[in-house]
């Protein structure tokens, strides 16, 4: 019988603990407590989605500079290989 009244009296204090501490963080009122849980949810997802469109569009930006960076440097090395291979007018060879 003790043991409980014991268990009772744990379970009441944790209860009540757990009641305050919801109180104290989201107010008395319990249905602005759920409006508040699903707006904070709300601007979670909303967080994240932000987050993951900003490193897929980060992530497009790099690729497509890395890209047009490589395109001008075989331009840059197929134009000098074009330039070499062709040979020097008559003029050039005899200095006039």
């Amino acid at each position: 019988m003790a043991s409980d009244y014991d268990n009772q009296l744990i379970e009441s204090v944790t209860v009540r603990r757990q009641r305050l501490l919801t109180a104290l963080l989201f107010g008395e009122n319990p249905n602005e407590r759920r409006w508040m849980d699903s707006v904070r949810l709300f601007l979670l997802s909303v967080a994240a989605a932000t987050v993951i469109a900003a490193a897929c569009v980060g992530y497009s930006f790099v690729s497509n500079l890395l890209a047009e960076n490589r395109a001008k440097q075989e331009d840059q090395l197929q134009r000098q290989q074009n330039a070499l291979s062709q040979p020097f007018p008559e003029y050039h060879r005899f200095g006039v």
